[in-house]
């Protein structure tokens, strides 16, 4: 068994509070981002369906488009915009490529449903 000083576990509990508050700041900066992503800008309920499509299985823009029944290029620009806050991720820059929910939002996918019911928008993206 090891013996630990006052100092030691005195040290450990402060870096302990420092993970959680920044476990806590993380999750309200996450929050932030997806209520303005979802909610505070035009195309939010088009991102939430991309998003809901991406939890279920990786796909291309063109899956993406065909099931969303929208432009290639509307999809594009959501992807884009999801991809440059950290919400998806692509496997390459070929043609085609697929992609997925990043690891971050799939880690934090529960902030994602708080910040839906907090809009009012239900599973299908709709408000």
């Amino acid at each position: 068994m090891v013996r630990l000083s006052y100092a030691d576990v005195k040290t450990f509990k402060l870096a302990i509070i420092d993970v959680v508050e920044l476990m806590v700041e993380y999750d309200r900066d996450l929050r932030k981002i997806l209520i303005w992503l979802l909610g505070g800008s035009r195309g939010g309920e088009m991102r939430l369906r991309i998003l809901l499509l991406l939890k279920k299985r990786p796909m291309n823009p063109n899956q993406l488009a065909r099931l969303l029944n929208v432009n290639y290029r509307t999809v594009i620009h959501h992807l884009d915009v999801l991809e440059r806050n950290g919400l998806v991720v692509r496997m390459s820059r070929d043609y085609g490529a697929p992609y997925f929910i990043s690891e971050m939002l799939e880690k934090n996918w529960d902030v994602l449903k708080n910040v839906v019911r907090i809009l009012g928008l239900n599973e299908a993206g709709e408000g």
